[in-house]
């Protein structure tokens, strides 16, 4: 596979993985009632990257 390949199916894994941790987050705040921070604490996001999660929910 080329480079441009590689990294066309990298960039879709790195969405796929996004669009999952979101469902995620979005089950922990339907299911048990918690926050987006505290589903995200639960889920051990680091903190750098719940304003990206957040921003998305």
């Amino acid at each position: 596979m080329c480079n441009l390949g590689k990294a066309v199916e990298f960039a879709g894994e790195v969405k796929g993985a996004e669009k999952t941790m979101i469902q995620n987050i979005k089950n922990l705040m339907k299911n048990l009632k918690l926050s987006a921070e505290q589903a995200m604490d639960a889920l051990g996001i680091p903190k750098i990257d719940k304003e990206k999660y957040a921003a998305k929910l």
